[in-house]
């Protein structure tokens, strides 16, 4: 008995980190998981084709956006997305050999499934993510769907978002840079993280710091579209980050129980982008500036006037690892709520996060472990129902709504660092808060 309560204390208790040899189990099992994936089940052709066709287009020299296209359309991704590609292409013979292109998007798939469990991992105090959730990460039968049969493009700039986690958790500033603007440079969903990310970069390094790591990320958009913007810029700009592309009825995972008419509304999209707005308001109010522990018309007072001293070190010390991973899954969840329309390889945005958020309610494991079959059924359900698109919604909303009311007494006292971080350091080039007060 004393052995069934330990494993059940370890499993479902709270602990500072899920320990470091979890990972290798898990990683072995899916490994596995993927390679009878890739030898049982049938390729599907959606976009892989489209995209070879788009990137040799590029290969053979054309450099306007609007001139590349392929047998879904024309191209709508950012520089990023069409380098990764080229590199697969070279790698798969011109895109023909599937199996090594699946192996590859295997090879990331564990890549981003290390990289979440070490993101969780740093997610540590009191509330912490306890053990029993990290299997959720490896049950999902349409990640995998996405990764190994699908060949998207989605799973690179997830990787990429999840690595600049990591940076902020780590307080490497710049690196983090790098990775968010590339993870945008590839897909431009991981815009959704953005607000999180600019009050999190504002607390944590102090408005003039904060300036210096948006126009890294600028620089580095500007890189990647160099020769494109060179060419025909407006064609580069206007259909990498097209804002206003529409998105077909039949095709939506979320939306489907409103019906055709009220979907293709102006005000539906009107009233979606105004909910977005203040939920986006209610958590910056009520949620996203406690590390300030300033009043709202004084925390916005750090953009004009910024805090110096030992009160701009002590702000920057409680933007936890843990503050960090909810605020940026939480901005993407409330961004993925408020969208008008989700398909299914967009999965990969919110799959990865779900365990954590779900705890971070403060359900108990048989209500997160519901939520995540609830949610993983609606999105296996093709085509849409109104009953799937429901649960889509109704599982988004109560993630929304149970981070908001599970972090409603938190107040982050600091950054704890253990010795591993103690001997590799913990700011970046000077710019942590430890840095600026030396300065």
């Amino acid at each position: 008995m004393d052995i069934i309560r330990s494993a059940y204390s370890f499993a479902f208790s709270s602990h500072s980190r899920p320990p470091r040899w979890l990972l290798c189990p898990l990683l072995f099992v899916e490994a596995f998981l993927c390679t009878l994936i890739i030898k049982k089940v049938p390729y599907t052709e959606i976009d892989w084709k489209a995209y070879m066709e788009q990137v040799a287009q590029y290969q053979a020299g054309e450099r306007d956006y609007a001139l590349i296209k392929g047998g879904t359309g024309p191209l709508v991704y950012p520089a990023g997305h069409v380098y990764i590609y080229s590199f697969l292409s070279d790698l798969t013979h011109q895109g023909k050999d599937i199996v090594t292109a699946q192996y590859l998007f295997m090879g990331l798939y564990l890549a981003t499934l290390a990289m979440v469990f070490m993101v969780y991992r740093e997610a540590r105090v009191m509330t912490s993510a306890p053990v029993y959730i990290l299997p959720l990460l490896a049950l999902s039968k349409r990640l995998h769907s996405i990764y190994l049969l699908r060949l998207f493009n989605d799973p690179f700039s997830i990787f990429l978002l999840f690595a600049a986690i990591y940076c902020w958790q780590k307080r490497q500033w710049t690196l983090g840079s790098a990775a968010y603007s590339l993870s945008v440079g590839i897909k431009m969903n991981t815009l959704l993280a953005l607000p999180a990310v600019g009050v999190i970069y504002l607390l944590a390094c102090g408005r003039d710091k904060a300036i210096k790591q948006a126009v890294i990320m600028a620089q580095i958009q500007f890189l990647l579209g160099t020769p494109f913007l060179g060419s025909a810029p407006k064609s580069y700009v206007t259909k990498a980050f097209e804002f206003s592309r529409q998105f077909m009825f039949k095709w939506t995972v979320n939306w489907r129980f409103v019906g055709e008419e009220t979907f293709l509304s102006r005000k539906f999209s009107l009233g979606l982008l105004a909910v977005h707005a203040v939920l986006l308001f209610g958590f910056l109010v009520t949620r996203w500036k406690k590390p300030s522990q300033r009043s709202f018309t004084s925390f916005l007072a750090l953009i004009v006037d910024p805090a110096t001293g030992l009160e701009d070190h002590q702000i920057s010390q409680r933007v936890s690892p843990r503050y960090i991973l909810t605020s940026v899954l939480t901005a993407n969840a409330i961004g993925m709520l408020c969208a008008r329309s989700l398909h299914y390889q967009f999965y990969s945005w919110l799959a990865w996060g779900t365990p954590y958020l779900l705890w971070r309610s403060g359900l108990g494991p048989f209500w997160v472990a519901g939520l995540w079959a609830a949610q993983e059924w609606a999105w296996n359900v093709y085509p849409s129902t109104n009953e799937s698109s429901g649960a889509v919604v109704g599982v988004l909303a109560l993630m929304v709504v149970g981070s908001w009311w599970g972090s409603r007494g938190e107040v982050e006292e600091g950054v704890e660092l253990d010795d591993e971080d103690e001997e590799s350091g913990s700011e970046d080039e000077g710019e942590g808060a430890e840095g600026r007060k030396a300065k």
